[in-house]
Parts: C-alpha cells; structure tokens; sequence
C-alpha cells in the first residue's frame, strides 16, 4: 500500500519506465471501493441478485489488486539493486517505514472497535493477536467490524519475509529462471488454495499467506519485468512494453475475459458460502491473472491514453492515497449505516446504504490519512529506494556493473559445475 514517488510519464517511443506511475496510485483507489462495495453487497443480501449482485459478490478482487501491488512496489528496489551497484534497502529502514505506514492507523481502528462494537467481549487473547496481526492464526480471533484485516495479517507476513525473498530471488541468475521460480510460487500457493477450500488445513489456512503467495508473486514478477525492460529496452520485454504503451486496452480486454469467468458460478458462490477445491483454485488463478493484467495496463499505459489519464487523475490519485483509511474503517461506517436506517442484516435497500458507506468512508479514510498516516511518514518515514542516477553516466556504470556481475555469476556456476 504505498507508491512511487517523484511520479513521470511513460514514453511510448523508450521502453525504460520512470521511477513511478500515477496510474498505480488510481488502481489502489479502486481496489479500496471494490473491497467496500463487496461488504455492502454482502450485508444488505444484494449480491445474490442478478448480474449486479454477482459484481458486488467478486469485488473481493481488490485484495488480488492490492497484494499485486505490494509485489510489484515493494519488491521493487531488490529488482534495481540487482546488477547495479544500488544496495537493496536496509533492513531497519524498510522494516521502519513498513510499520509507520500501517500500525497507528491501524490501532487507532482496532481501539474504536473494542470500544464500540466489541464493548469488552474480548478476551486477552483476541487483544493480543488483533495487536500483533496474528488473528488468523489458531482458531481464528477475528473481531466484529473488523474482519477484514485478514488480508492485512497477510500482507504483513509478506512485509516481514520481503527482504529474505528478495536475497533468494537474486541468487538466481537468469531473469527466465527467476520466473520460472516464481511460476512454482504460483502452483504451490494454488496447491494450498485447494487444500485449505477442502477442509485439509486449518480453520483459516485460506487467508494465509501460503494461500495468496501467487498474488505476491505475481507483483514480483512484474517488478522484474518492469527492470528487464529499462535494462534492455530494445529487448523482448521492452518491445513489450512498446506494444502495449499505446494500446493498454488489449491487456484490459484479456482482463475483462477473466473477469467474466470469475463472475461466472465457474469461481464459486457468490456468498461465504464454503467453496469446493475446483472453484476455489479457478477463483485465485482467474483473480491472479486479471489483477496482474489490470496493473500490468496501468503500468505501461502511455500518460495520453484514456486510461492513464483516468487513473492518473487526481480525484483517482487521491482515491489511492486515502484507501488505506477506507478500507480500516468501512465496516465500522457500514454497520452504523445500517443501524441509522434500521435496515437488517440481508434486508435489502443497498442504494441508500451504498451511498451513505461509501461517503462516510471516504471521509473517514480522507480524516485518517491527513491526521494519523501522512503526518508520521513525515515525520518517521522514508522512501524504501532512494532516487536513482538518470544520467547518462549513470546508466553506464549501471550497465558496466551489471555485466561484471553476471561474469562473476557465470565464472561461479563454472565453478561449481
């Protein structure tokens, strides 16, 4: 849940990409609302009717958009140490910043719900592990108006394993090899999916990170496509990236077949309903595959194309900033919602509460950013990767570095063959 800094376009005629892309702060602004709509869907019972209901049934892919993300982003300055003579971060730095960005924010909500909608039913257990975000773990100590920060157990098991994912990833030497690695990521963590949707595995193995680690690793690869590109940009990849520069609909159009699919019975009920094996793994590929699609278009997209420009644009771009607060605090706003209209559990009259949710979690998570989160990583935190050498000079002892230690590479496989 963070973004570049120092944000610059993408030039269609060089396939090297800037240090950031505006369109990725709108992506985590629309993975926020996603994440929203699917809770109103959920509780006033709307998601089980029609077509519409079954897009607010799957607007739980906003968690595959924000665990892509976190791949992507914050693998990213391993990707630009990698044969350069840039250090990946330290750790304390990025442990530092990682918790900055999520923790107060965080414990501010988890305080206003023990006092309102748990009112002291919680055992110090259920304190200790929703402190800690440990909650998913055991038998489970998830809270009332709070059960969604499951994800964020996950993403802070990513944050934590991040550094030493990023030393294995850069032992491998060939950038296919890597993602052929990340590849059997994939599979295992569907393998997992599978298991825990039939009943093999702990209560809540689903949520794990084990379970969604082919989101992450999807990000992952897209970081280091996105530095194969710059390295190389006459390269296969950075044709690529010329390709889809210009033309970034054609991803969103494979994108949108998957969607479809994923809309379908084919990924499961539409409810929380238990999933059989199949329809669980069909859910996480098919919600993999259009997140790394989605993201993928943002990322490329040339800044004239409609959709760079509607992604970039600042009400999107603001969207982004503040989805961290939405996503906290919406279930709290969406249950005294439905308390003030006296609208029941499953009862319908998802307009009216859709629209109250929605504005009083933007202003909810507008109060959160400009009060808590924006004021204490500005005081406390930096970014993770530090600006880069643009200059030409630059360039070319990157690239001189790079070829010494790929030799160095070659000369140790050598070596040990």
């Amino acid at each position: 849940m963070q973004s570049f800094p120092h944000m610059g376009p993408i030039r269609a005629d060089r396939a090297a990409l800037p240090g950031g892309v505006p369109a990725l702060d709108g992506v985590r602004g629309v993975a926020a609302l996603l994440v929203v709509l699917s809770h109103i869907g959920y509780q006033t019972g709307e998601a089980a009717n029609g077509l519409h209901g079954a897009l607010l049934a799957r607007g739980d892919f906003g968690v595959a958009l924000f665990f892509v993300l976190s791949g992507l982003l914050l693998y990213r300055p391993w990707a630009i140490a990698d044969g350069t003579d840039r250090t990946p971060p330290p750790w304390r730095r990025y442990y530092q910043r990682r918790a900055v960005r999520i923790l107060p924010a965080y414990w501010l909500v988890l305080l206003v719900v023990l006092l309102i909608a748990v009112r002291g039913d919680a055992s110090s257990l259920d304190l200790t592990t929703n402190l800690t975000l440990t909650q998913v773990y055991g038998a489970g100590h998830l809270l009332p108006d709070f059960t969604q920060t499951w994800s964020l157990c996950t993403e802070a098991a990513f944050y934590i394993l991040l550094p030493l994912v990023g030393a294995g990833v850069a032992r491998i030497v060939h950038p296919w090899t890597r993602a052929a690695a990340l590849v059997g990521v994939i599979a295992l963590s569907l393998g997992w999916t599978g298991f825990a949707a039939a009943g093999q595995l702990p209560r809540f193995a689903g949520t794990w990170l084990p379970g969604h680690a082919g989101w992450f690793a999807c990000g992952v690869l897209l970081a280091i496509l996105l530095e194969e590109s710059r390295r190389r940009p006459h390269g296969r990849v950075g044709g690529w990236v010329r390709d889809f520069a210009e033309r970034p609909g054609t991803l969103l159009a494979l994108a949108a077949g998957g969607a479809a699919l994923a809309v379908s019975p084919l990924a499961g009920p539409r409810t929380l309903s238990p999933s059989t094996a199949a329809e669980a793994i069909v859910k996480e590929s098919l919600y993999g595959v259009v997140a790394l699609l989605v993201i993928g278009a943002a990322l490329v997209a040339a800044p004239w194309t409609p959709l760079a420009r509607l992604l970039g644009s600042r009400p999107a771009r603001w969207l982004g900033r503040v989805g961290y607060g939405v996503f906290l605090w919406h279930l709290l706003v969406l249950d005294a919602t439905m308390r003030l209209l006296g609208t029941p559990l499953f009862a319908g009259d998802a307009w009216r509460v859709g629209i109250l949710t929605v504005s009083g979690a933007l202003l909810a998570g507008w109060l959160s950013w400009r009060l808590v989160e924006r004021p204490l990583l500005e005081r406390f935190s930096r970014p993770v990767s530090s600006r880069r050498d643009v200059s030409p000079e630059g360039a070319r002892r990157d690239e001189q570095h790079r070829h010494e230690r790929q030799e160095r590479r070659r000369a140790t496989a050598r070596d040990r063959a």
